[in-house]
């Protein structure tokens, strides 16, 4: 009995996960980069493990259906769906895939992906996007120190923002299908290519700071030009000024400096 339960949950994440990567949109995942630099803090979304008969496959996936989160296929912990809102990412084109693959030591040979698809739902669990690995199947090989990245090409996250821009709530789930592993588990996580975007309230905290800095500035440098003006020495009303005005000033100040008598 257990043996057929295994083999029906396998089934059904492969079709599942073949019915979607053979959809009638053309666009859709690929590989960014093979190191990525976490810019936006990983948030936990699937892991895969091999089934108990040691296979060398590992298949699952987790969606949602309006009240909780359905999970399938071999998966090793606590699997669940995240709302792109809590990713805090300002576009769709920033979400990143990463996969990293917990393959055991040793010269391990490369595994196989053979799909994984992305999809968004909304609050009564219905499907409002999907997109799947375009580049399937893929090679990749085996490294712990960091993880393989993939995100949507243009028209896949033109498609998320505009679905994500009609309904902010959107929970995203994954399904992945991957050959030729013999360890795991396989971990799948969201991050982002850029930073969090600010909230309302640390951009209006920023501005204000920027207009203090401004007025700072204006300060320091009217304080300057006090100083330099200051610092200039007055020009003397006995100094000759040049014409016949000078020679006449000069001679009268002589007279009226008092003298003493010998």
């Amino acid at each position: 009995m257990k043996i057929i339960s295994q083999a029906a949950t396998t089934l059904s994440a492969l079709v599942f996960i073949g019915m979607t990567s053979g959809s009638a949109f053309a666009d859709g995942i690929v590989l960014v980069k093979p190191d990525i630099q976490k810019l936006v803090p990983p948030i936990a979304a699937l892991s895969l493990q091999p089934f108990e008969n040691r296979s060398a496959h590992e298949s699952g996936g987790v969606d949602y259906n309006g009240s909780q989160d359905v999970i399938f296929g071999a998966v090793a912990g606590p699997q669940h769906t995240v709302a792109f809102s809590d990713l805090g990412l300002g576009r769709a084109s920033d979400l990143l895939i990463l996969l990293n693959i917990n393959e055991s030591s040793g010269n391990k040979p490369p595994i196989t992906i053979e799909g994984f698809i992305l999809a968004a739902y909304d609050q009564n669990g219905k499907r409002a996007f999907m997109a799947s690995f375009i580049q399937a199947p893929m090679s990749l090989d085996p490294f712990a120190s960091s993880d393989y990245a993939f995100g949507l090409d243009s028209e896949a996250a033109a498609r998320l923002e505009a679905a994500v821009a009609a309904n902010p709530t959107l929970r995203l789930g994954l399904a992945a299908s991957l050959f030729n592993v013999s360890g795991g588990p396989e971990r799948f996580m969201y991050s982002g290519t850029t930073a969090p975007v600010p909230e309302p309230a640390t951009m209006v905290l920023f501005a204000t700071s920027l207009v203090g800095l401004a007025g700072a500035a204006r300060r320091r440098r009217k304080a300057a030009t006090a100083f330099r003006a200051a610092s200039r020495p007055a020009r003397s009303s006995t100094q000759p000024t040049g014409g016949l005005a000078g020679p006449r000033r000069l001679a009268s100040t002589r007279n009226e400096w008092p003298c003493r008598r010998v």
